[in-house]
């Protein structure tokens, strides 16, 4: 087990590193089309507008890893998993249901990969957690911070 401290209010600072490599944008960014700081474009799964006129343009969310202990494809699963709920959420940016968010993360996980995830989600929180070895994702969808974490589960001695 380890232990793994973070904190949503990250804004000005930049912790841990983003990672390039688990979206396939080294030859974007190689190509200058990153912007300077290094943050990923990440489609947020909502469709541009329709051929009538209604609708906005899609939308790009940034995604951000502050830091991780965790395998990327489950990396890219929580990503696309957080892009998919926050698409979903009809007033979204300007109203968050973080426990919606956070129900869906641990209801993914815990289906998948078996009991004993955790989710906290948030715009500031702080927080101080033991997590499983390749059990620690702290990421950022937009200004939306996800920390999701697996704890050892042990069986009861019955």
């Amino acid at each position: 087990m380890r232990e793994q401290q973070g904190s949503g209010d990250v804004a000005g600072r930049r912790r841990g590193g983003v990672i390039r490599s688990l979206l396939g944008v080294e030859r974007r960014l190689a190509e200058g089309n990153a912007d300077a700081e290094g943050a990923v474009g990440v489609s947020s799964g909502k469709q541009p507008a329709a051929a009538d006129g209604c609708g906005g343009e899609e939308r790009k969310a940034v995604v951000r890893v502050v830091a991780a202990d965790m395998p990327p494809a489950l990396q890219r699963r929580a990503f696309r998993c957080a892009r998919v709920e926050l698409a979903a959420m009809p007033n979204f940016p300007r109203r968050l249901e973080p426990k919606r968010l956070a129900l869906a993360l641990k209801k993914e996980f815990d289906t998948a990969y078996g009991p004993a995830w955790h989710c906290i989600v948030g715009t500031s929180f702080g927080s101080y957690v033991t997590h499983a070895r390749g059990g620690f994702l702290y990421f950022s969808v937009d200004k939306v911070y996800i920390l999701l974490f697996r704890t050892a589960v042990e069986p009861s001695p019955h």
